[in-house]
């Protein structure tokens, strides 16, 4: 099975915990074929610069990985833009100086900037948040520069802290309007694993909106661990990609210079050991 991951912060991520050598060393014991480094891009009101983020720094460090780790692994540049479609100025100027491969767009705050992993989710609001974040994933859509969406159905991550379920299916036919807006742009979306490793025990989104992605016509397709420390690089990326071949999809998607390639997903099983991965 062809494994990759696609989604994880280095300490160019002002929340990650590890360099990208480290992640590296993780990823190639794992039987990752290729990643890529997407440390975050978060912008917000009174910060739309975001002048934490380095990307001097994060591509200088990726070209040491390139040379260092040379025919072991493919190491592919990326970063995770949250809310772009709010703060599109600073977005933009960012992917345009940079030689990205991947872009992934996120929706990670409210409009009035408070970001969805704060909230105080109870049985009385859940929905009006599911609501809000859908308006926000409407308009990350509709914004025509990234490449995938990121962790689709977020509010899941967060309303299971409260012991509460968030489905986005509930809202079927505001969730089908997005990702037809996805497809018809040629972009796609992220399966997320991180939800693996937390309250929700699922991936980010589950079984049954990557099935109606790909009933709706949807090709594009990544998967990402969402690892902020090393030890979590891959973890979950054989159970993503498990979850996407059940959904109907022989294929994921992999980038360069922001041109997609599709990589055929295999059909050996492949599970963690101690040391990394075995079939």
């Amino acid at each position: 099975m062809f494994l990759m991951d696609y989604h994880m912060h280095s300490l160019n991520s002002s929340d990650a915990h590890d360099e990208i050598t480290a992640l590296c060393k993780k990823a190639i014991p794992r039987g990752l074929q290729e990643i890529a480094i997407t440390d975050h891009f978060e912008p917000s009101s009174g910060n739309e610069q975001y002048l934490q983020y380095n990307g001097k720094k994060y591509f200088s460090e990726i070209s040491e990985a390139r040379q260092r780790f040379e025919g072991k692994i493919k190491i592919k540049s990326g970063v995770e833009l949250g809310q772009p479609h709010r703060f599109p100025k600073h977005s933009l100027k960012l992917i345009e100086e940079y030689p990205y491969d991947y872009v992934l767009g996120s929706a990670h705050r409210l409009q009035n900037n408070v970001d969805f992993g704060e909230v105080h989710y109870t049985p009385e609001n859940l929905a009006a948040y599911c609501e809000n974040y859908l308006i926000e994933l409407k308009v990350l859509a509709q914004w025509d520069h990234y490449d995938c969406l990121g962790h689709l159905d977020l509010v899941k991550r967060y309303a299971a802290n409260y012991q509460l379920r968030a489905n986005l299916m509930d809202y079927q036919e505001q969730l089908a309007e997005i990702l037809k807006i996805v497809i018809q742009k040629g972009k796609g979306i992220e399966v997320n694993t991180s939800g693996l490793r937390q309250s929700s025990k699922e991936c980010l989104p589950g079984l049954d909106i990557i099935r109606l992605y790909k009933e709706l016509g949807g090709e594009i397709i990544t998967v990402g661990s969402d690892a902020h420390w090393a030890e979590d690089v891959g973890k979950g990326i054989p159970e993503g990609m498990e979850l996407i071949r059940r959904a109907g999809f022989n294929y994921v998607t992999v980038y360069t210079n922001r041109k997609p390639t599709m990589i055929k997903i295999g059909d050996k099983p492949t599970v963690f050991t101690r040391g990394g991965l075995s079939a």
